[in-house]
């Protein structure tokens, strides 16, 4: 198992809860689940917390963030500014190979959401965006993106337990590419825009049901529990 196939699996265990927020992850556990080297386990490690999906303090170990309401709002954000300034940037009509790979993406993201597949439906939602940004011509907002994409995974797993929502970001995705099939900067905007909206306000609605109030203790510093 190489590295970003042991991230990719450890990152998408926690989205789906398998690791749950403030759990602790110990360089154990992962070497018997995925049959790797302590070292690799260290490096993802050392990954997750700078994309910030966990937290290492000293005699405590590692713990699993769990993101405020706030915290979240500031992330999207963020990849508002982000994504909308490389929409504008990015020349219209995008090159027909583009289009062609993203309807086959996205045909496949639509059938993952029919069947109810929501690991398939992350991994086909990040090949979409993956691919939408990558004809933006400045490699260093690409990356941003990419980062605060990745910051925004902890967020997912709201989603997946809204079949309307999952319905609309379809809808989105569809929107998208037609605006990038055509010739309007505008239009293209605001499709990107449109599919931000509603996920702050979920995930704050999330942690109210959970919490019963709207700011919990910060991202990380709950005391942890262990992992199943």
């Amino acid at each position: 198992m190489t590295f970003e196939e042991l991230l990719r699996a450890v990152e998408v265990d926690i989205v789906f809860g398998v690791y749950p927020s403030n759990s602790r992850l110990t360089e154990e556990m992962l070497t018997t689940r995925f049959g790797v080297k302590r070292h690799l386990v260290r490096e993802v490690f050392s990954q997750l917390e700078k994309s910030g999906f966990i937290n290492r303090f000293p005699n405590r170990g590692v713990v699993v963030v769990e993101l405020n309401p706030t915290q979240v709002e500031e992330i999207y954000a963020v990849r508002e500014l982000l994504e909308t300034g490389a929409a504008r940037m990015t020349p219209l009509p995008a090159p027909p190979g583009v289009i062609s790979e993203l309807e086959r993406i996205q045909g496949a993201h639509e059938a993952a959401v029919a069947a109810g597949d929501f690991r398939e439906v992350f991994y086909r939602n990040i090949d979409f965006h993956r691919l939408q940004y990558s004809i933006c011509p400045n490699a260093h907002l690409r990356d941003a993106i990419g980062d605060y994409a990745r910051r925004a995974h902890l967020v997912r797993t709201v989603q997946y337990q809204d079949s309307g929502r999952m319905h609309r970001i379809v809808e989105q995705h569809r929107a998208i590419l037609a605006a990038l099939g055509g010739t309007s900067t505008e239009a293209y905007v605001r499709s990107v825009q449109a599919h931000f909206p509603s996920s702050p306000m979920e995930y704050r609605r999330h942690f109210e049901r959970k919490y019963g109030r709207t700011e919990p203790p910060s991202a990380g510093h709950a005391e942890p529990r262990p992992a199943p």
